[in-house]
């Protein structure tokens, strides 16, 4: 499925660079997302032409992100978010995992996901939910946005 999403780069170089770029950006795990895949030597076209994101659509766009999620960076919300205008909502975690919504345990996501699922009304704003006071798994770890 994710090879069929879109183009992939063939040329090696291309992921040598993003992998130099990334070591240094993302030096926990940025270097591994950015290496080569069996997608670069899929023979198959794409199914369809990706989604674009315009300010066109639903009016209720809820965009989920933790801060330091090594699958999908805060950046690509950020962008979601921006690309959806003044339709969507960009809730950011103060969380590692990959996943916000009920697999992860910060209250402020889950009852912020979880009212708007019930009444399809999104936050007034953007909504940072900091890491719940005492978890281990965050202590001293909150980013600034920026």
């Amino acid at each position: 499925m994710t090879c069929n999403d879109t183009e992939w780069p063939e040329d090696v170089r291309t992921y040598q660079r993003a992998v130099a770029t990334d070591r240094e950006r993302f030096p926990l795990f940025g270097a591994a997302s950015a290496n080569i895949t069996p997608c670069a030597f899929w023979h198959n076209d794409p199914v369809e032409p990706p989604v674009e994101f315009t300010t066109e659509g639903p009016a209720n766009v809820l965009v989920l992100q933790n801060l330091r999620d090594p699958a999908t960076p805060l950046l690509g919300g950020q962008i979601a978010r921006e690309a959806f205008g003044d339709r969507a909502r960009l809730v950011s975690v103060d969380d590692g995992g990959h996943g916000v919504y009920v697999y992860a345990d910060n209250p402020c996501a889950l009852n912020t996901t979880t009212r708007f699922l019930l009444d399809g009304n999104l936050p007034q704003t953007d909504t940072l939910c900091a890491a719940p006071a005492g978890s281990a798994r965050n202590a001293g770890s909150a980013l600034a946005l920026g």
